[in-house]
Order: C-alpha cells, then sequence, then structure tokens
C-alpha cells in the first residue's frame, strides 16, 4: 500500500511572540498527513520551544551545532560568517556605522541563504512552504525567503498584529534614518531619489527611512529591497495573510497589490473560539488563584510596552505604570488583572503591582481574556476583546501624533490620563455606554473570521501553491 511521503512547511521564529501562533498553526498541521512542520530558531529559543511543539513537528536552531551537522562546507561557512561578524562589531567600536550596519545586514542575508542551501537542503521536493512573522524582516529570515524564491517555494507572511506605518515613523529617531540630516547625506538623497518607497514623512513633517542607508545597500545587493517597506506584507513573501479586513484596507491603501493579500484572521483566534464558551469557568477559576471577588465585573489590563520598545525611558515606563494601576484600582477594585507583553519582565512591575493591589497574571492574554468584563489596552490584541464582545478602553494619551483605535466598534477612547478612570467607569458599570458598545461588538463579530477555521484557512492557502501533490513512495 502506498504512504505519503510527508512535505515540510519551515516556521521562521526569529521573532520570540510569533511561536505561540506558529506552534497552534503546526497544532492544525500535522493532523494533514502530508505535511510536517519544521520549526527554524535560535539557538536560546531552542529549548523553551521544544516543551511547547505538538508530537509529529520538528526544530532546528540556527547555532553552530546545526551548521557542524551538516558537513565541513557548512561549517566552513558558518565559521566565514562569525569573522565577518567580528569584523563588523569592531567597525562599530571605531564608529563606522554606515559599514558595521553593511556588513551586519549583508552577513545575515546571506547566512540565511547558505543555510537554506547546506543546513536545511532546501528544495521543491520536500519542502511545500516558508512561513515567516514578517516579510520585512532585514536579516537571517529574509536570506532564508530569497532562498525560497530562487527554488520557486511558495512563501507566506502570517501576522500575528497589526502595523502602523506612522508609528514605525515615529521610532524611528537615530539621526541614520533622518532623509534631510546627519551623516552621509548625498547617499541618502539618492536613495530617496532611487527608492521613494523608502521614504514617509512623520506626523511632525520630517522624512525618515524605512531602511538605514547600509541597510538599504545590503538588501539591494542581495536583490531583496522590499516593494512596500512601510507595510505588513510589503516585503518579499509572495503572499500575506491578514487578521482582518482593516488591514486589507490599509495594505492595499500602501501599495500592497490584492493578489498578495488574505484575509484569514489570527491563528489565536481559534482558541479564542473554543475559550469564549469556558467563559464561566475561566473566571471562577481566576477568582480562586487571585482572590477576586467573584460579584464585580473583572477588568483585564494589557500592560503597555513603550518602554520595551524604546518608545520611552524605562523610568517613564514605571511612572506611567504606577498611575495606570492606580486608575484601575479606583475603577475595580480589586478585580484588576494584568497581563504583559512577552517582552515585559515580571519582576520589574511585581513590587508595584503589590503596592496597588493589582494581580500579575502569569497565563497568556488569550487565556484570560474571555472571563474579563472590560479590556483595557494599547495594543492589537483589543482585536481579540472585539471578537469575545467585551468592551475596550484605548490607551491613546501617549501623544504619539496619531489615533490607532478611533471609530472601533466596542472601543472607547482614553485620550488623557486624567479621563482614563471616568472613560473606563461608563464601560465597564450597566447603563447606556456599556450598552452601545455591547450592541456595536455584537454585530462587528459577525463580520469577522471568527469562527474557529483560522488555521484551516492557511494550510489551506499552503497547499493551493503547491506545484505538485503528495509524493507516493512504496511502503516495501
Amino acid at each position: 500500500m502506498p504512504l505519503i511521503e510527508s512535505r515540510k512547511v519551515y516556521l521562521l521564529c526569529s521573532r520570540r511572540p510569533i511561536v505561540g501562533e506558529f506552534v497552534l498553526l503546526a497544532g492544525e498541521m500535522v493532523s494533514t498527513s502530508d505535511l510536517t512542520p519544521v520549526f527554524v530558531v535560535a539557538e536560546g529559543l531552542k529549548e523553551s520551544l521544544i516543551a511547547q511543539i505538538p508530537a509529529g513537528t520538528e526544530v532546528i536552531a540556527t547555532g553552530a551545532q546545526s551548521w557542524r551537522n551538516a558537513g565541513r562546507i557548512a561549517f566552513g561557512a558558518y565559521l566565514l560568517f562569525a569573522v565577518l561578524r567580528r569584523l563588523g562589531a569592531a567597525l562599530r567600536t571605531l564608529r563606522l556605522e554606515l559599514f558595521a550596519d553593511f556588513i551586519a545586514t549583508w552577513e545575515a542575508l546571506a547566512r540565511g541563504r547558505v543555510f537554506a542551501k547546506h543546513v536545511l537542503r532546501l528544495d521543491s521536493d520536500n519542502c511545500i512552504a516558508i512561513l515567516t512573522a514578517d516579510d520585512r524582516d532585514i536579516r537571517f529570515d529574509q536570506g532564508m525567503l530569497r532562498a525560497a524564491r530562487d527554488r520557486k517555494i511558495f512563501s507566506m507572511s502570517v501576522a500575528f498584529g497589526k502595523s502602523d506605518p506612522d508609528t514605525d515613523a515615529m521610532r524611528r529617531t537615530n539621526r541614520e534614518y533622518a532623509v534631510d540630516s546627519g551623516p552621509w547625506s548625498f547617499l541618502k538623497l539618492r536613495i530617496a531619489r532611487d527608492y521613494p518607497a523608502n521614504v514617509r514623512a512623520t506626523s511632525s513633517g520630517n522624512r525618515v527611512f524605512f531602511l538605514k542607508p547600509a541597510e538599504y545597500l545590503a538588501l539591494r545587493a542581495h536583490d531583496v529591497l522590499f516593494p512596500v517597506p512601510w507595510s505588513y506584507g510589503g516585503g518579499t513573501a509572495d503572499k500575506v495573510s491578514l487578521i482582518d479586513k482593516d488591514g486589507q484596507v490599509m495594505l492595499r491603501s500602501l501599495g500592497v497589490p490584492a493578489s498578495k493579500v488574505m484575509v484569514a484572521g489570527q491563528c489565536s483566534h481559534d482558541i479564542l473560539w473554543l475559550l469564549r464558551e469556558r467563559r464561566d469557568a475561566i473566571r471562577k477559576t481566576l477568582d480562586i488563584e487571585h482572590d477576586l471577588d467573584p460579584a464585580r465585573p473583572l477588568l483585564v489590563l494589557a500592560l503597555p510596552v513603550l518602554g520595551e520598545h524604546g518608545m520611552a525611558s524605562m523610568e517613564q515606563q514605571i511612572e506611567d505604570t504606577s498611575l495606570l494601576f492606580q486608575a484601575m484600582v479606583k475603577v475595580a477594585g480589586k478585580n484588576v488583572l494584568v497581563s504583559l507583553h512577552p517582552r515585559q519582565k515580571p519582576a520589574d512591575y511585581m513590587a508595584l503591582a503589590n503596592c496597588h493591589g493589582v494581580k500579575l497574571t502569569a497565563l497568556p492574554l488569550r487565556d484570560v481574556l474571555p472571563a474579563a468584563d472590560l479590556f483595557v489596552a494599547y495594543s492589537s490584541t483589543i482585536n481579540w476583546a472585539q471578537l469575545l464582545c467585551i468592551p475596550s478602553v484605548a490607551l491613546e494619551y501617549f501623544n504619539l501624533g496619531y489615533a490607532l483605535f478611533a471609530n472601533q466598534p466596542g472601543v472607547l477612547i482614553a485620550s488623557s490620563r486624567d479621563m482614563l478612570a471616568d472613560v473606563c467607569a461608563t464601560a465597564i458599570n450597566p447603563g447606556d455606554t456599556r450598552s452601545a458598545c455591547l450592541a456595536a461588538l455584537a454585530s462587528f463579530s459577525t463580520e469577522m473570521h471568527f469562527d474557529g477555521q483560522v488555521r484551516r484557512r492557511i494550510i489551506n492557502e499552503i497547499k493551493s501553491h503547491s506545484q505538485k501533490g503528495p509524493v507516493c513512495v512504496s511502503s516495501v
């Protein structure tokens, strides 16, 4: 009887937040007989990932051991790349930033391409697709995507959040991103002329690059410049899978071709779909674990991550967090549960939480959010609350020059710290405001891809791009 040979889907996990999403997707793939998910991870992520992945999947680390096991040519290349990294570091100590950035970017791209060729031995006979979190990665993952393109292997960017170009522009405060000032002004003006898609104006009117000049030169050398650099899906993948239709509208407005875009939802949504049926059980468990008052509504706070993202100092982050905790306690008393971002360390916030009487949860946000009566955040996870028909308050008082959540159904805006407690109170307590939010959310949830089938849609899209059907081998 013939057996179906499994074909591999490589899941590039250079970013920690995507790991959870890809673990969920891999679990669904395992149930498909002709697909084998293979996680490609940095050495530091391997041990933590092994504990999460479902049976039937594989893990390949990008560290020295994988190169050594692949043979002399591969390991020789690895040693050469190590020398280049040392050279780049030496140039950086001499403050030759342009040359250091070029070598760092060029080396990482080349390392990804060589890893695909000599370590993974990538070809279309054993690989059906390569998936990444963002096809605008400028390092190792982009080299992998280039290798896939060379071998006519389908690639897809699977969005696990939302990207806002204005936010990205505001983060580019380094003078090397400034188009009209700073070092290498002649080169910058030449790049702005030759690659206008790389330029965007901030809310203050300053022109900034998405790619630094050295990064641009390295990507051009590898022939992987992004057609639409300021947008998710604007990079080099063949397809981008988005969370919702708003993302699709934004990508289209920025110039991403319609043929490249699909709206599948987020893998985590499938778990939310299941968890929403367990709201009461989740709430009872949280009440017991955190000594919550079961008679009062629960407020879940996703702590803003501006400090960890370099958009504010950590001193400012702690000060803002203290004021935020104070306002949340004023609204919900001891029924405040705080979810930290993966980049945030509990040790940085534990003393502050104890001081104000709020609770930090170690569980993923998706596992506690279904029990909430109000969600407070400055995060794309507000979309999760919308799907679960939970009113939200968006923290829009950071004066970044733009509003992310204006006119979103079921979302109230706190545009200043002074009004935050009052806005939250009207959203969590019975009344006309809360009723209007719930009505808007009921309509919203019917328009979304919230049906427990997100992973199936992504897998079907991958398989539809396979250049040939399953390979059969003899069982004899």
